[in-house]
């Protein structure tokens, strides 16, 4: 008998699957572009719970894929080694994401995703315009995907908390 916690019934739900079919595709048509990313968000994922307090930990998801996005950008600005207006995208991120580290709420999520969505519409933009199969089409699509997983992964994560925070036991002598 299983309670439906267990990694079998997990994988089964709908979500899951239609995150690992899209996972699977990403990564089929980005490669690199898709891996680089990843393994930023990973190794942030970790850092975080290590560091952050408990208070904190409904946000680290979003925290994560978002510094893993802004690594992702920087080593590609160093590889490049480009300076421009892109530099932008990243500096207003680590605002957003150094806001949302310390003070995690409605505020910092508002303010990442006006970011998020204007960046996402450039994004949008531009990878229209791409030639398919080309490498900045293969990013482009990797950014567009991190900056709707960004947005998914703070509203779950304020939701988390505004709930959180409705249903705790009201203090005492209040």
């Amino acid at each position: 008998m299983t309670d439906g916690n267990d990694k079998a019934s997990a994988a089964k739900k709908p979500a899951n699957i239609v995150g690992s079919v899209i996972g699977i595709a990403l990564g089929t048509y980005s490669g690199i572009h898709l891996l680089i990313p990843l393994a930023f968000t990973g190794i942030v994922w970790w850092g975080g719970k290590k560091i952050l307090g408990l208070d904190r930990l409904a946000f680290l998801p979003a925290i994560a894929v978002q510094t893993g996005h802004v690594l992702w950008m920087c080593t590609g600005f160093l590889i490049l080694r480009t300076v421009s207006l892109d530099l932008l995208d990243p500096v207003v991120l680590l605002v957003g994401i150094a806001w949302l580290v310390w003070k995690p709420g409605i505020g910092a999520v508002i303010f990442l995703t006006v970011f998020q969505v204007l960046a996402l519409t450039v994004n949008v933009y531009v990878f229209s315009e791409t030639a398919v199969a080309t490498t900045q089409h293969n990013a482009l699509i990797i950014h567009m995907a991190w900056r709707v997983l960004a947005l998914f992964l703070m509203w779950q994560a304020y939701i988390k908390l505004k709930k959180a925070l409705a249903d705790a036991p009201a203090p005492a002598g209040s």
